[in-house]
């Protein structure tokens, strides 16, 4: 016998199942396709990898043991759309979860499904139309836009000055080839203004941090600005939910009112207390998830559905001569042949790729 009386009982019960299906605390699945057009600027790339590169003593019975050159980072931005955006009052993210850790929070502090939060974030300078980024056009922004072969040789040459050598024999160095040059960036999130001079491009703009103020001895100090990309962390370009005063007057919690800035209490975890500033959701416009693949244990947003990685580990558990392998490569945005994808699900959306501002032999091969 038919157990269901009517059938548009049928078909109301297999509507709501297929809505169940679709949704995950709380957040509709995004599914795109071929129709379907992105109305934001994206995260199209994040370089974090770095490149390996060893020296091979001549002459002397030592053994070459590989080692990465980590601060060539770098992060692109990219227009999708078919209108002028601008990135003046927008800011790089990182998020204060890490993926590598499950946490348990004391009741009231799961904030994953509530609001994006943060422990570091640096903004782009602006008033509101100083730095357009047109249809279809990508922007860089760097730790340090430099060339980091050049600055790798320098360094080398320099140190054996100072220990009164005679100038190192630039053929015993392998990898340095592969060394980005990316002194044409676009930003640097380095400031110049607090720290890191030596390597700092005083010709392309720096990204600002959100909070400046003075130190014990009076010294003008970033506080929760953004500093390096890490192999387990989340990325957001956001916009700003305040102005800067505001956040500087308003970011601390007291007894008599709630703060920006959260203290979360951790009940168990390997993960202690921590703090994590509030970005509402309806602030990010694009956000994805950096993970070792066998190291995956939370999400740390509702806004990502998956994670993504160039390693099945973190470097730190790779074997040194396993560092070629990953050595200049990159998590890209996925290209489905008509547009970038965007289901809001860092392991469908992004693909491991060599970095696309790799050199170039004089082939016009890329160097890896």
């Amino acid at each position: 016998m038919n157990r269901y009386k009517s059938p548009w009982l049928l078909i109301a019960l297999v509507l709501i199942a297929l809505s169940a299906s679709c949704t995950r605390n709380g957040m509709p699945k995004k599914q795109s396709t071929s129709k379907s057009k992105v109305d934001h600027l994206i995260i199209k790339e994040v370089f974090y990898s770095g490149h390996y590169w060893r020296r091979e003593f001549k002459g002397y019975n030592f053994p070459a043991r590989n080692q990465m050159v980590s601060d060539d980072q770098y992060i692109i931005i990219y227009n999708p759309t078919n209108e002028v955006k601008y990135l003046d009052g927008l800011a790089l993210c990182i998020h204060a979860i890490d993926p590598t850790i499950s946490i348990t929070f004391a009741p009231g502090d799961n904030f994953v499904n509530r609001y994006y939060g943060v422990s570091s974030i640096s903004y782009f300078p602006g008033t509101g139309h100083d730095h357009p980024i047109q249809p279809k056009q990508s922007i860089t922004i760097a730790q340090y836009a430099i060339d980091y072969k050049e600055d790798f040789i320098r360094s080398i040459k320099d140190a054996a000055k100072e220990e009164g050598e005679a100038e190192p024999d630039l053929t015993e160095y392998k990898g340095l080839d592969a060394l980005l040059d990316l002194s044409k960036a676009d930003f640097e999130w380095s400031n110049i203004k607090y720290g890191g001079a030596s390597k700092n491009n005083p010709n392309v703009p720096d990204l600002e941090p959100i909070l400046v103020e003075p130190d014990a001895k009076g010294r003008m100090t970033p506080y929760f600005e953004l500093k390096y990309l890490l192999q387990a962390n989340g990325i957001a370009l956001v916009r700003l939910p305040w102005t800067l005063d505001d956040f500087k007057n308003n970011y601390q919690e007291t007894k008599q009112k709630k703060g920006y800035r959260h203290y979360i209490n951790v009940t168990s975890s390997a993960f202690a207390d921590f703090y994590a500033i509030e970005i509402p959701f309806s602030h990010v416009i694009d956000c994805m998830t950096v993970c070792p693949k066998r190291r995956f244990q939370m999400r740390p947003s509702k806004l990502d559905r998956g994670y993504n990685a160039v390693s099945d580990v973190p470097f730190s558990e790779v074997n040194h001569s396993d560092y070629p392998k990953y050595s200049g490569l990159a998590l890209t945005r996925r290209w489905d042949g008509r547009k970038f994808v965007d289901d809001d699900n860092s392991t469908s959306d992004f693909e491991v790729k060599t970095a696309s501002l790799s050199r170039k032999d004089a082939n016009g091969n890329t160097i890896k």
